[in-house]
């Protein structure tokens, strides 16, 4: 199951259909083909007070992460199956306001900024990292850009 939670009007900035299904491209490609993912696309302050709770960091983020995929089974590079009751892998928390800041700034639009940070949030609920070390950058980020060529998204980096 992919749930998609928009607050405060920002609804009308997405295409559900669509990032549902990029979503299920993502999680088909790094998981069980069965797995599923909420998300939240709220504002700046709702994502402080998240990013202040989990993270100890009271200032707002474009994107957050929670997997529930148990250390044991984070194997880099494999496949991951879902072990929820309903195969949710985990959750991501993103701004609309850091979104549309982001796509102005890269020179495209919201939906394509969107897409990228979904990449980047399924990447670390799938276990991947780049604050480790330079060589974990670097695989995450390659990671990141075979899945946005998955959905037709090329040269974004």
């Amino acid at each position: 199951m992919i749930q998609i939670r928009c607050d405060l009007g920002f609804e009308a900035l997405i295409n559900e259909k669509r990032i549902k299904s990029i979503l299920k491209n993502f999680l088909d490609r790094l998981f069980d083909s069965q797995s599923g993912i909420s998300v939240l696309i709220s504002n700046d302050a709702e994502v402080q007070k998240l990013n202040k709770k989990f993270r100890k960091k009271d200032y707002p983020t474009d994107i957050l992460s929670w997997t529930y995929i148990a250390e044991e089974e984070k194997i880099e590079g494999t496949r991951l199956k879902a072990f929820q009751k309903e195969n949710i892998v985990g959750e991501i928390a993103i701004s609309a306001e850091h979104v549309l800041k982001q796509a102005s700034e890269n020179g495209w639009d919201f939906e394509t900024e969107l897409i990228r940070l979904l990449a980047h949030g399924c990447s670390h609920i799938a276990g991947w990292d780049h604050e480790g070390s330079k060589k974990q950058e670097s695989e995450m980020l390659e990671l990141e850009i075979q899945l946005l060529k998955g959905v037709g998204l090329k040269n974004i980096y």
